[in-house]
């Protein structure tokens, strides 16, 4: 099975039927695609045998109830996780750079399948990251083929605000609302793209645009807009990418394409109350920066 997200390209040793089973990876079946070289990732091997590791994890976590691992060695980047239903444990095993990966998993039942998906999202945000493309926590729009992102803490609003301008501005289509995709194209232009990882919403929504404007959320009282320079919007951007801190190889190359992606793209901070007029300001200020595209 082939993948294409925000133009790159995943393998996964396993039937094309995968995707029957999980409807987010439908969009992003890449049938027919041949010729794809260097835009190529990763290829996930399933069913292989990995030996138990013999240092303690440097990350333990619990998300949705799973227990999610980590271990960092100088040959590769282990993830395991646990069930607590079943009582399972899955384990995915990378080289640092994520050009191969393994993993223990049998797509065979809905348990192992969920697995695959946590697996196939992480190996995406690591393999890419050497691409100059990073995943990040945000809701985000296009409109006119243009489009923008809606950056902060779960419960903040940015879903809200993407509705309003779905309501308020017609030519506006949800793209995703949990993660999507930045990539710092070969001309350093700079795309946002759907991914097959949208939260609760299930938007999956194969398509790209070029990225005018980041806006950081923060509720008040009233409605303000306030532009930030590139070193504030490298700091917000970063909090919001998908990465293991402690895993220096892929944070560098993460960081610099944050810092890149920073300097040429708007950052504002959008203090917001959740009606009409505070889309009205995202929306000017991303209608001033895409005013060389929108007809």
């Amino acid at each position: 099975m082939r993948l294409r997200i925000a133009g790159l390209y995943l393998d996964i040793d396993c039937s094309g039927t995968v995707a029957e089973r999980l409807p987010n990876l439908r969009p992003f079946i890449a049938a027919g695609d041949r010729t794809y070289g260097n835009l190529s990732l990763c290829c996930i091997r399933t069913g292989c045998i990995i030996p138990e590791e013999d240092q303690l994890p440097i990350q333990v976590f619990r998300r949705e109830e799973k227990l999610f691992k980590i271990w960092l060695t100088p040959e590769h980047y282990r993830i395991s996780i646990r069930y607590p239903v079943s009582g399972h444990s899955y384990t995915l095993q990378a080289d640092r750079r994520w050009t191969t990966a393994e993993t223990d998993l049998l797509p065979d039942s809905a348990e192992s399948l969920d697995a695959l998906n946590d697996f196939i999202q992480i190996a995406f945000i690591y393999s890419s990251a050497f691409r100059d493309t990073v995943l990040i926590h945000a809701s985000c729009v296009m409109h006119r083929n243009r489009g923008c992102a809606f950056v902060g803490p779960s419960g903040i609003g940015k879903s809200t605000h993407a509705r309003l301008w779905l309501q308020h501005f017609p030519g506006t289509v949800l793209l995703n609302d949990d993660q999507p995709v930045l990539r710092l194209m070969p001309d350093r232009s700079v795309t946002i793209s759907g991914s097959p990882w949208s939260g609760k919403t299930g938007c999956y929504i194969n398509k790209s645009a070029g990225l005018e404007a980041v806006f950081f959320m923060e509720q008040a009282e009233e409605n303000s807009l306030k532009p930030l320079d590139g070193i504030d919007t490298f700091k917000r951007l970063l909090v919001a990418t998908s990465l293991t801190g402690r895993d220096t190889v892929s944070f560098e190359a993460i960081s610099k394409t944050v810092a890149e992606i920073s300097g040429m793209v708007p950052g504002y901070i959008l203090k917001n109350r959740p009606d009409r007029d505070a889309a009205l300001l995202s929306y000017r200020a991303f209608a001033r920066s895409a005013s060389n595209h929108i007809q």
